[in-house]
């Protein structure tokens, strides 16, 4: 099992049936992984007031192997997905655990269709996206009818939308369309306060070094920012359990 940045230990007691003796030992591991493998299962169990098959049951219970297996996969996972939290505000200027939490809750079933949509430049980035979800399983597709969106689905679409500007005409009146259908909106944009901004249920400023070159003659990174923020917003919101 893979665990997030932020770890829940309770809800993880209620999704795994972890006893009060398991969820402490899984506390006391995470907090403290060196000491752990340095003192072994009985060391970890000594210190949590428990027995030695506390510990190994609550390996058993996660899906680890043992408990070296436990610790090291335990250790990697948080690591790693505390290096992509900081991946994400290397490219993202305004993002919070609460925009973490509704993206997730946006995708968190695969069934419902994604609509993606971007002009221009970024039309390269959308398809991309839309590419991305669909190898993860996703039903994702660029579009830029407002039809395709009608309630023919049984979960209602989500749209994603990419603009540099914020001020694209064509995405904007997809957007007033989508609001009137009450179609949950996720923009990437380079710049804030825009008029999609406004429209938007969600919005992820993303870095750019070139906010006024909206004909991209110069070099410009908020394309690239956004495909990589992309991957590391995927990679923590799937991992965060």
């Amino acid at each position: 099992m893979e665990f997030g940045i932020n770890i829940d230990i309770y809800k993880l007691g209620e999704k795994y049936h972890l006893t009060e003796s398991e969820e402490l030992a899984l506390k006391y591991i995470v907090n403290n992984f060196e000491k752990s493998l340095e003192i072994g299962v009985r060391g970890v169990a000594k210190n949590c007031f428990a027995s030695t098959s506390v510990v190994m049951n609550l390996a058993k219970k996660l899906g680890y192997k043992g408990f070296v297996d436990m610790v090291y996969r335990l250790e990697f996972s948080i690591k790693n997905s505390l290096s992509n939290s900081n991946s994400l505000n290397n490219y993202c200027t305004n993002l919070d655990d609460e925009k973490l939490k509704y993206f997730k809750n946006l995708i968190s079933n695969t069934t419902r269709p994604i609509f993606i949509h971007g002009t221009g430049f970024s039309g390269a980035v959308t398809k991309y996206m839309a590419d991305k979800l669909m190898v993860l399983g996703y039903y994702s597709s660029r579009s830029e009818y407002m039809e395709t969106m009608e309630p023919k689905y049984h979960q209602k679409a989500i749209l994603l939308v990419v603009s540099k500007s914020g001020e694209t005409s064509q995405i904007i009146m997809l957007c007033e369309k989508a609001n009137l259908r009450n179609v949950p909106i996720v923009l990437f944009t380079g710049t804030s306060n825009s008029t999609l901004e406004n429209l938007a249920d969600l919005t992820f400023i993303i870095k750019d070094s070139n906010p006024i070159d909206d004909r991209n003659l110069k070099e410009n990174d908020f394309f690239g920012n956004t495909i990589l923020f992309f991957e590391y917003l995927l990679s923590v919101t799937k991992n965060n359990n």
